[in-house]
């Protein structure tokens, strides 16, 4: 697996080498490592305007409130108190996509808050989990496949990543996972794959867990995925990652094994 111990990784942020010095997936997303090319000078003073209209925006709202009251002491203030709830709420939303804009996608929707944290001088292998997790229910075997290798893997020194679709926790209701009306959460993920809190990531609905994991694999120098999906749709967005055989595993079940092609696991790792 010399290909994965390479220090060496080039992406769309500029080359980087990666030495003594730590260097984390939040901080090369976040132009510490060099300002994000497309960002042009039109784009950089629009974030800025829209920032300083928010701020300007909450001024107006405080100052008109202080007015109303000043000169309508008597007046009814519920209604004032409403609108100027319902300002700085608009205020304050507005603010937050000004702030996320900022942020490359693969941070904006991490809720886990871990993806900043990536090492990337790690081995990290990057899980698609709904995609692992149906091919197990088409065996029979369910959530096995997924905690199975995530656990195998995790053995073997690999930080793990496992991408879900947003539509995983109704697919796991419907085939009894959990009982209906159950809260979703990730804590659910976890005691269903055996996964941990800082592993889990799932998609914003309305959006495929596919773009995620290539664009994990695209900042991550020593990674590869477990999938059995090949992505046909993102070869042309993504050349550099899928441009071997190297950059995925596919899983095959055979009765009650489970096998990662291309992998060989050491039996001195396992439980």
């Amino acid at each position: 697996m010399s290909e994965f111990l390479s220090f060496l990784a080039i992406s769309n942020y500029g080359r980087f080498t990666l030495a003594s010095k730590s260097i984390t997936l939040g901080e090369a997303l976040s132009g510490k490592l060099g300002r994000k090319p497309g960002r042009t000078t039109v784009a950089r003073f629009w974030f800025s305007l829209m920032k300083l209209l928010g701020f300007g925006l909450l001024a107006c709202t405080l100052a008109l409130f202080v007015v109303v009251f000043l000169r309508q002491p008597a007046l009814e203030m519920v209604p004032v108190l409403i609108l100027f709830t319902a300002l700085i709420i608009y205020w304050w939303r507005v603010n937050r996509r000004v702030r996320e804009s900022k942020q490359h996608f693969l941070l904006s929707n991490d809720r886990q808050g871990f993806m900043h944290d990536l090492r990337l001088d790690e081995k990290t292998v990057v899980l698609d989990g709904s995609n692992i997790y149906h091919l197990g229910h088409d065996n029979g075997l369910d959530a096995q496949p997924l905690g199975e290798i995530a656990h195998r893997l995790r053995s073997q020194g690999y930080r793990v990543v496992c991408f879900f679709d947003a539509n995983i926790f109704y697919t796991l209701g419907e085939h009894g996972a959990f009982p209906n009306g159950e809260r979703h959460s990730p804590a659910m993920l976890e005691d269903i794959f055996g996964l941990n809190e800082d592993e889990i990531y799932v998609v914003p609905s309305g959006v495929q867990a596919d773009k995620y994991i290539l664009e994990c694999l695209k900042h991550m120098p020593i990674s590869f995925a477990v999938t059995n999906d090949k992505f046909r749709d993102y070869a042309d967005q993504y050349p550099t990652v899928m441009k071997d055989s190297l950059w995925r595993k596919g899983l095959v079940i055979s009765g009650d094994e489970i096998k990662l092609l291309q992998h060989r696991f050491s039996d001195r790792n396992e439980d």
